[in-house]
């Protein structure tokens, strides 16, 4: 059963539509394999689906929303503890 939404194939987080418990299985539309969760994750927020390096762009909606602050892991909360904010001009 799917908890988590993606909206575009080139996002490197979904967002996740319950609580996910650490070791718990994040699925969503067009995943071949579970992510698991490292941490645990507030209903609503993001988790990592891709790595991505320090200084890499995190996209969402197939848009780049921030910059990792840190790597970031597969299965990593995304949040502002990882991620700096960037904003249109």
């Amino acid at each position: 059963m799917e908890n988590a939404v993606i909206i575009n194939p080139n996002d490197s987080v979904v967002t996740v539509t319950e609580q996910i418990t650490k070791g718990g299985e994040v699925r969503y539309p067009g995943c071949a394999k579970p992510i698991v969760a490292t941490q645990d994750i507030p209903m609503y927020h993001k988790i990592a689906i891709a790595a991505v390096k320090q200084g890499q762009n995190v996209l969402r909606y197939g848009e780049r929303f921030g910059v990792a602050s840190k790597d970031i892991n597969i299965g990593d909360h995304v949040h502002v503890h990882n991620v700096n904010s960037v904003r249109a001009v």
